[in-house]
């Protein structure tokens, strides 16, 4: 058995932007990573970059990462050599060949996104039909393939659409299929089910502590003492975020001298943008980051799969969850008993 397996990424990454004029990312430097560990890297050259790894199990998967990428771009290798293409500026539709695991998961891919667009497509559906469906979809293919590691990464690529109790339902389902099975994604997603079931309303709040922009430390514990807080993890990078921010701030203003406040959690890397966004979108109120983006610290303590979400806090305790518009201005008159 061969020691190592190697990615051949002709990485007409970046390589071909949508352009008439290639506008590609040659010189840059591309991260083979498994586990969030950089196990190989190389310089593309001439649109192509070579990587190799140690073989792993079968079922495990690698990321691809370029520097401007959010997030690693996860792949099933099946421990043969395969073969990576795409846009650098697409990271989206970047394709692999060669792993009868991909080609899987590829298949899955595409199913979602055409049933994706068909729902688009449609104006009479109500938009929380749309992802009721679109959740089913995932659901569907993970029931129903409880034993391949694709279906594990399926409910882990997911898991924002389910609620704990849908994910421990799928996750005992493959566990009822083999009791012995066990992969990174899998494990992964267990893990995310005990700490979205810790963060859940009545539960005690989780504390923590980062910087404010001025770099001082700004403890949760001590900045909820004696008020009713929302905890609101966002991005100025964040469409849905940016949308959902005036909506706070509105119940800010409307009760924020009545003993309401707001935490902002960023998941921004940039800090530069972060400030331009808090003030762009009048976020009067305390913020916090590392500049870690999805690996912000405080995101990881309170399961953060998606933003923008949030929780609101009173006497230390989780009285709701992710609440937006006239249902957060109606919680918070609810709990200040106005």
């Amino acid at each position: 058995m061969k020691s190592k397996l190697i990615l051949l990424a002709t990485l007409a990454l970046g390589l071909f932007a949508c352009t008439s004029k290639p506008e590609n990312a040659d010189g840059k430097t591309v991260y083979l990573q498994k586990d969030g560990q950089v196990l190989d890297s190389a310089v593309i050259e001439n649109w192509k970059a070579e990587l190799s790894a140690p073989v792993c199990a079968d079922n495990e998967m690698y990321g691809l990462m370029l520097q401007g990428w959010r997030r690693a771009f996860p792949f099933f290798t099946d421990n043969v050599d395969v073969q990576i293409e795409g846009d650098a500026q697409n990271p989206n539709n970047i394709m692999v060949k060669g792993a009868a695991s991909q080609d899987r998961l590829n298949a899955f891919t595409e199913s979602y996104n055409a049933l994706e667009e068909k729902l688009e497509a449609d104006s009479t559906m109500a938009q929380a039909d749309k992802d009721e469906i679109l959740k089913m979809h995932c659901f569907d293919y993970v029931w129903d393939n409880p034993t391949d590691p694709v279906a594990h990464y399926v409910m882990y690529r997911y898991k924002w659409a389910f609620g704990p109790c849908e994910l421990r339902t799928m996750i005992e389902n493959i566990h009822h299929a083999d009791s012995t099975l066990t992969t990174k994604n899998l494990q992964m997603i267990e893990e995310y089910v005990e700490k979205q079931e810790r963060v859940q309303a009545g539960q005690p709040m989780i504390d923590f502590t980062q910087n404010d922009p001025d770099g001082n430390p700004v403890t949760l514990s001590e900045l909820a003492q004696g008020k009713l807080l929302l905890v609101d993890f966002w991005a100025s990078w964040c469409p849905d975020c940016r949308k959902a921010n005036p909506g706070v701030v509105a119940a800010y203003q409307k009760f924020h001298d009545q003993g309401f406040d707001v935490l902002g959690v960023s998941f921004d890397t940039d800090k530069e943008k972060w400030l331009a966004a808090i003030e762009k979108d009048g976020l009067t109120w305390t913020h916090v980051s590392d500049l870690q983006g999805w690996s912000n610290a405080a995101g990881t303590l309170y399961a953060i799969a998606f933003i923008p979400q949030n929780a609101l806090i009173k006497d230390g305790v989780i009285v709701a969850r992710n609440l937006e518009g006239e249902e957060l201005m109606q919680e918070v008159a609810n709990q200040l008993g106005k």
